[in-house]
């Protein structure tokens, strides 16, 4: 039963995003794409409700894998809930529905997706979104393809080539996950992309699931090969690296691409490991920092719709005006650094606590980051919504949508945990298993 819901799930989206590419009236497009992912999300939630043991098929769904569905359903969701009603009606350039929602139906596939070539598939596929969107609105895709020709055919040759030996293939997968990633330094074309593309289809893009499933995927064929220390050093050289970047700098876009980069580095870095506890760790705190980092671009959305690009020079003042946004950016800065009280916290613990015995360096690496993103969080708030006391005309206040979803966001980053499925112990657990009968 719960594969129907998670195949009507996938159709649902496919299905709005065909009429809405035929639909001319823009306030219609506004109302199948939002009520489209709305129906797909309830369907992908029911499948994880109803999950009850591996069941295999088009669609295969697991322990390990059950929640993903319904958290990539429920974020796109909300992301679209809270777009702008101008952002669908009346702009120079119009806003990509059907695109983000072949985006969220190509989500769902990877989510519930076991097989080695499939993710290889799909990870070629993913980018074609924002490169469609790059053409539609006219800009330069030149430092895109740089980064993704290479990428793709790397993805094909893994897909496809079964004669390649074990260390050609840890090589090619260390580099793909470098470019999909954007570990340094192949991270150029993440923040081209944050800032040409639709910041919709960026945030939802930013936050990668795939690269990780397939580094747990090939785990022992990267730690036999040594390909993945390789990336561990790569992973903490970028965490450093993009931890620095966000305390200078001066564009709020930016400093939030800075921060997706760091913490996604941070990620790598876990799953990369060979333990289990540590790789348990990374992939709950994966799930844990995209909740927390798609409420943080919800809110860099809004305030970019109300006063369009914001410079982190001078003090705006925000609280008075709209003092929901300030305090969701606190709950989701909190997440983002795993506060206690917050899904993350047990996960940034964890991964410490396996770290540091096995490589101080990188355990006091991932401290001071952690400490450098805390302080340039707090630096961002208090530039946002401190500061000189200014009275905003009453259409800078947030939205009916805005709070639903910033309250749906709020509740997921204090309240993650406490999902069963979702629990430290059972994704550990079935990481075992998964070790047991994937030896290789």
């Amino acid at each position: 039963m719960n594969n129907f819901f998670l195949e009507a799930s996938l159709l649902i989206c496919l299905l709005g995003a065909v009429i809405s590419s035929l639909t001319k009236s823009q306030e219609k497009i506004r109302f199948i794409t939002i009520y489209s992912s709305f129906i797909s999300a309830l369907c992908a939630i029911a499948a994880y409700l109803l999950f009850k043991s591996l069941h295999q098929g088009f669609i295969t769904l697991s322990e390990f894998t059950a929640p993903l569905p319904a958290l990539a359903s429920l974020l796109y969701f909300v992301v679209l809930l809270c777009t702008p009603r101008t952002k669908f009606i009346g702009t120079d350039k119009p806003f990509p529905s059907s695109l983000l929602l072949v985006s969220q139906a190509l989500s769902l596939l990877i989510c519930s997706s076991s097989s080695n070539s499939t993710l290889f598939i799909l990870l070629a596929l993913e980018p074609l979104i924002p490169l469609i969107d790059l053409l539609r609105r006219g800009e330069r895709i030149r430092i895109f393809l740089i980064h993704w020709i290479p990428a793709w055919l790397i993805a094909m040759a893994l897909a496809f080539a079964s004669h390649l030996s074990d260390e050609a293939t840890g090589i090619l997968i260390t580099i793909l996950v470098v470019i999909r990633m954007g570990l340094f330094p192949g991270h150029a074309w993440l923040v081209y992309l944050t800032e040409k593309c639709s910041f919709t289809i960026a945030l939802l893009f930013i936050t990668p699931i795939t690269p990780t499933l397939i580094l747990l995927t090939n785990n022992q064929l990267l730690h036999n090969t040594h390909a993945s220390l390789y990336l561990s050093w790569l992973a903490i050289a970028s965490i450093f690296y993009f931890a620095g970047l966000t305390l200078v700098q001066r564009s709020l876009r930016n400093f939030f691409t800075y921060l997706c980069l760091a913490l996604s580095a941070m990620v790598t870095l876990g799953v990369c490991s060979h333990e289990p506890l540590e790789i348990t760790a990374a992939y709950s705190l994966r799930n844990s920092l995209w909740i927390a980092l798609t409420g943080m671009a919800i809110i860099v959305r809004a305030l970019e719709a109300r006063h369009g690009g914001l410079s982190l020079f001078q003090n705006h003042g925000f609280y008075e005006s709209t003092p929901m946004l300030g305090i969701a950016f606190l709950a989701c800065g909190l997440g983002c650094v795993g506060f206690p009280g917050t899904s993350a916290f047990i996960s940034f613990e964890m991964l410490a606590d396996e770290i540091i015995p096995s490589s101080p360096f990188f355990g006091i690496v991932i401290v001071f980051s952690e400490a450098l993103i805390s302080i340039s969080l707090l630096m961002v708030y208090f530039k946002l919504f401190c500061g000189r006391k200014i009275e905003w005309s009453n259409i800078f206040k947030v939205r009916l949508r805005e709070m639903i979803a910033l309250c749906i966001i709020i509740f997921l980053i204090f309240g993650l945990r406490f999902l069963p499925l979702s629990d430290i112990s059972t994704t550990h657990h079935t990481l075992e298993k998964i070790a047991s009968l994937h030896p290789h």
